[in-house]
């Protein structure tokens, strides 16, 4: 059998449609094809979250096959059924869909995986992208880009997450989602291993659930596909079809050093703070850091939340990294860093002056006024060459990793508790991946994890240890 890996980008718009709804919807067609099997799940490739042209989450989806018919096959239907989702959608001028096809490993191509790894954390033109992808077959617009730059993703040994994701009947789409929150929902979370993250959040509302008008009814995220079926309690309304995906989401895939400090860039960059920080209107938080590329501000939004209050606690002289993404402007004069990402390493020594306590009886003693020294109130004793002490005062923070809470917290974001996971998933079948029932995949269902499940996270986003 021949290994044919077909990847999609921009098959939406902001007017509706999903890249994921319509590799869902390939996945069906594929399915029902003699010859034709799953290599790996399919794979959802988030790339540069600062990607300004992004629709929403700047996701590209790749279909790894294992085939014993014409290629060609594949490649006739991924295109035609493209042009054919993409039709009365509202599509701007500027996005367009575009598909990729490559034949054999396209991971072990290292022109392909560099250009991943760039898609995770840059701005990528088109012609680089074709330059890199010479072993590829590609058409469309835009989305070539994406669509490129997924073949090469989720290696063997890196790090993963699975999405189970249930698409919404098509006469619903723009309408309310039915989804269960409040009580309800934190039962179901309770009732959960904090395997699975950035599903619902602390006030019980339903995080997963998009509120635009895309086809996406809700997608759960987690280290364990066994429990994530289980979220299918908060669901309301019957989806008209699931899959299940293994992603670079919540693994820190964009977190490599960061490069140029160019608009749009993405990575981490270590700093001290070499200024107090200031807060702006709106409750947001700049602090000014002396990093390997210069002066930088590290901007912290009021959404945050644990991210922006660690921020506000910074003092001249800590030690941090920021994970982020480089704004296209500069209010203060120079570059500017949406951090979506805060680790402290060391905290710079705070002090107090406080009165010396009396030698003879051991009161709090009383200053005779400036350079005269002190007097103890209880027993008369007086010493004017005493001095006041100086002793370390409270900071208020700890050390440790800051992100922000469920529902803020960025699409590749890792969460601090969350335990990377490199082991080679198993190649699955049909059944364990799609489903075109109300009910999820089997494998999503089942009781169990593909993972030992840690203890739950603390209900705050930070800090946990570095």
């Amino acid at each position: 059998m021949n290994i044919v890996t077909l990847a999609f980008d921009d098959v939406d718009s902001p007017d509706g449609g999903c890249t994921t709804h319509f590799a869902a919807l390939f996945l069906v067609e594929a399915s029902r094809l003699a010859g034709v099997e799953l290599l790996d799940y399919p794979l959802l490739v988030r790339l540069n979250p600062g990607i300004p042209w992004k629709t929403r989450g700047n996701a590209a989806v790749a279909v790894r096959l294992l085939v014993e018919r014409d290629p060609a096959d594949l490649w006739e239907l991924a295109v035609s059924m493209a042009e054919e989702y993409s039709v009365g959608r509202g599509w701007w001028r500027w996005k367009w869909f575009g598909v990729a096809a490559y034949p054999g490993e396209a991971w072990r191509d290292p022109r392909l995986r560099w250009l991943y790894r760039r898609a995770l954390t840059g701005v990528v033109t088109r012609d680089v992208a074709e330059n890199a992808a010479r072993g590829a077959r590609f058409t469309g617009g835009r989305g070539v880009v994406g669509a490129l730059a997924a073949l090469a993703a989720l290696a063997p040994g890196e790090d993963y997450t699975f999405e189970l994701t249930a698409y919404r009947q098509p006469w619903l789409w723009g309408l309310p989602r039915c989804v269960v929150e409040g009580g309800e929902a934190l039962r179901v979370e309770a009732g959960i291993p904090a395997c699975a993250f950035n599903n619902v959040s602390p006030e019980g509302r339903v995080v997963a659930a998009p509120r635009g008008p895309d086809p996406v009814l809700a997608g759960f995220r987690g280290d364990c596909p066994g429990y994530l079926g289980l979220y299918s309690r908060l669901l309301c309304e019957p989806p008209a079809l699931w899959v299940l995906y293994r992603s670079n989401q919540h693994t820190d895939a964009h977190g490599s050093p960061l490069g140029e400090v160019r608009p749009y860039n993405a990575g981490r960059i270590p700093g001290h703070v070499a200024e107090p920080p200031e807060r702006i209107p709106g409750g947001h938080v700049v602090v000014r850091l002396d990093t390997p590329k210069g002066l930088v501000d590290a901007a912290f939004y009021r959404e945050t939340g644990p991210v922006a209050r660690a921020a506000s606690l910074l003092r001249p002289g800590d030690s941090v990294v920021v994970q982020g993404t480089v704004r296209p402007y500069a209010p203060r004069g120079i570059p500017t860093i949406a951090v979506d990402k805060l680790v402290v390493l060391s905290l710079a020594p705070e002090w107090r002056s406080v009165a010396p306590r009396c030698p003879r009886c051991g009161a709090r003693m009383k200053s005779m006024g400036r350079g005269k020294g002190y007097r103890c109130p209880r027993c008369g004793y007086r010493d004017p060459h005493a001095r006041p002490l100086r002793i370390p005062a409270p900071r208020g923070l700890s050390p440790g990793v800051y992100t922000p809470p469920p529902g803020w917290i960025s699409h590749l974001t890792a969460p601090p508790w969350r335990r990377a996971r490199r082991d080679p998933p198993r190649r699955p079948a049909w059944g364990e991946v799609l489903s075109t029932q109300s009910h999820p995949p089997v494998s999503s269902g089942a009781h169990q994890s593909t993972l030992p499940a840690p203890p739950h996270p603390p209900a705050s986003s930070g800090p946990a240890q570095a």
